[in-house]
């Protein structure tokens, strides 16, 4: 059964991320962060099905040099300089199908907010039978622009990156509705993609309660059954229905926590592997710092050496010429 999931979450200085080191990971490449002087390296990782970057301008894009220029551009030490979605890939659908589906999506969020998009498709986990495809969709927080030069370039915030504050001012919707207008977008495409494909499987990006779509059939009520509940009174008719209400409910409510934490299950494990390899980079730094002044010490213990060892030399054949 196809899983709904579009999530969406940011990059964050304050967090200790970084849209480079983010890129990277997603991505399974090496890419050097201009700004901290690390490199990050994760072309062993397995899992990426595919990553492309995404855009309106008429140029080649580098995946590096597009996110070392997102970072600085960005002056605060608290800048947000990426945001991501993440999307589950419905398992109906072939790894073309599903392909061409998260770059419609890409696309279209593209389009919408005048921002580039870095996609990287990850399969699910060797040996697992979770068959949590999911993509990372990973955007510029500014919208890109090519200067006189044609060089790339980005401008001011993208729409969504807003304040509530700023978007009343505009005229615009909240961020919360922007958000639930992009996963009614992905619902749509996804959906449409299934039915194209021959599948009559489909997603709902409202919740069990807003769909109201009962496992188990309710009888009909007619209008004296109606006008009796008005009153507050039961008929066995309307009690077989709140039964039957009361269960489908439960069973969705199972179902989604079920679905959803197969799909967590994977997520957890990317941004698990991504911690750890960030906690390893910061042993290893401090590592090298610390044989780095290791070295420094003896250096300098060395010149110490040789000066007091020229001195002493010095003297004795000062001594030797005075006699």
């Amino acid at each position: 059964m196809a899983i709904y999931h579009c999530s969406t979450k940011t990059v964050n200085r304050s967090s200790g991320r970084t849209a480079v080191a983010s890129s990277a990971y997603r991505a399974g490449e090496k890419l050097e962060d201009e700004r901290t002087g690390l490199t990050h390296d994760f072309t062993r990782k397995d899992g990426v099905a595919h990553s492309e970057i995404l855009s309106n301008l008429d140029i080649e894009i580098d995946r590096g040099e597009l996110w070392n220029l997102a970072e600085k551009t960005e002056n605060r030490k608290d800048a947000r300089t990426a945001r991501e979605w993440v999307i589950a890939l419905p398992d109906e659908l072939d790894a073309d199908q599903r392909k061409d589906l998260a770059k419609e999506f890409a696309t279209a969020l593209v389009d919408r907010y005048g921002v580039i998009a870095d996609l990287a498709i990850h399969e699910p986990s060797k040996g697992g039978n979770d068959k949590n495809h999911h993509a990372h969709i990973m955007l510029t927080t500014r919208k890109a622009e090519l200067d006189p030069d044609n060089k790339l370039i980005l401008t001011t915030k993208a729409d969504i990156e807003l304040s509530n504050t700023k978007r009343k001012s505009l005229d615009m919707s909240t961020t919360q509705e922007e958000i639930k207008a992009i996963r009614t977008k992905w619902a749509d495409l996804a959906n449409h993609a299934l039915e194209k494909a021959g599948h009559s499987e489909k997603i709902d990006h409202r919740s069990y309660a807003d769909q109201n779509n009962g496992l188990q059939a309710t009888i009909h009520e007619g209008t004296k059954v109606t006008q009796l509940r008005r009153q507050g009174i039961n008929t066995e008719i309307s009690r077989f229905n709140d039964n039957v209400t009361q269960h489908n409910a439960k069973h969705l409510n199972q179902q989604q926590q079920q679905k959803e934490s197969v799909l967590q299950r994977g997520l957890n494990r990317v941004d698990q592997g991504f911690e750890q390899w960030q906690k390893n980079q910061e042993s290893k730094r401090l590592e090298l710092e610390r044989q780095a002044e290791i070295q420094r010490q003896q250096k300098l213990e060395h010149q110490q050496a040789e000066r007091a060892n020229r001195k002493a030399s010095q003297d004795l054949d000062q001594g030797g010429m005075s006699l």
